[in-house]
């Protein structure tokens, strides 16, 4: 993938985690609809997954340009209509 003139590498899972949120771009996508998503799972409000594989890849692609994925506390993310 790339982000301007910068190529990043991403894993699989960090791949479609950014597909889940850029096919959702202006919306929130909770949490339990990312976890759903990515590991057909049934969230318990517990899980640190999401928090891990969010802060791995904003590491990678927040590094080049201005801050694409946001915290909307208590409920999940989005990447904004730019």
């Amino acid at each position: 993938m790339w982000r301007g003139d910068e190529e990043i590498h991403l894993t699989v899972t960090e791949f479609s985690l950014l597909r889940c949120l850029i096919t959702n771009v202006g919306r929130v996508v909770t949490r339990a609809r990312i976890l759903d998503h990515m590991w057909q799972y049934n969230f318990d409000g517990e899980s640190a997954v999401i928090e891990t594989f969010i802060s791995s890849l904003r590491k990678k692609i927040d590094r080049s340009g201005p801050k694409l994925i946001h915290t909307v506390r208590g409920v999940g993310y989005c990447i904004r209509d730019v």
